[in-house]
């Protein structure tokens, strides 16, 4: 992931924040002069660190955005031939072990959602649907989980039918729908 990311110019928000962090540290050192008032030093640490907040939060927001286009180009362009180096470092974050092991993680924690021996939370999960699916269900965790190479497209496939609120896991029809989505993202996590 690495060799992609250098060539890139993506936004980075604690490098983007680190310039004013640095100034709220030596704005708080104009306390130690006891000759200035000591709402000096605050206010130009408090001022040059919500500075710095706010510019790793637009960078943060920069960065979804560009995953974002990133992730729109796997899904409907899956076999791209020339795929851009953005692109690349998309696919490279999407199948690294760390991501892999949050989104089956992830997978379980909708198992565990939908066990008949919990209290339904407020999320609209098809629970029934759910427990009839569990096999499969936890077939992908473990595929997902698994060190066998999984394609991007199948990453985000997986974590389309998990958190989007149009997904067959939350649908009225959850329980003919959710068979035939689970069988389109199990095809589409093979490389």
């Amino acid at each position: 992931m690495a060799s992609y990311a250098h060539n890139l110019d993506l936004p980075r928000p604690y490098r983007a924040a680190a310039p004013l962090v640095a100034l709220a540290l030596a704005a708080a050192l104009f306390d130690v002069d006891p000759r200035l008032p000591w709402l000096v030093g605050v206010l130009g640490a408090l001022f040059f660190a919500t500075a710095g907040l706010l510019r790793a939060a637009r960078a943060r927001h920069e960065l979804a955005a560009v995953r974002r286009t990133a992730d729109r180009l796997i899904v409907h362009e899956p076999r791209s031939h020339d795929a851009s180096e953005l692109v690349r470092w998309r696919c490279d974050e999407l199948v690294s072990t760390g991501s892999r092991q949050a989104l089956r993680r992830e997978i379980e924690r909708t198992l565990a959602a939908a066990d008949p021996h919990t209290l339904p939370g407020a999320s609209p999960l098809r629970r029934r649907a759910v427990r009839a699916n569990e096999s499969a269900l936890r077939e992908l965790a473990a595929r997902v989980g698994s060190g066998r190479p999984v394609s991007a497209r199948g990453i985000l496939l997986t974590q389309a039918l998990l958190r989007d609120g149009a997904s067959p896991l939350y649908a009225e029809d959850a329980e003919l729908l959710l068979p035939r989505a689970l069988a389109r993202v199990a095809g589409a996590l093979e490389p």
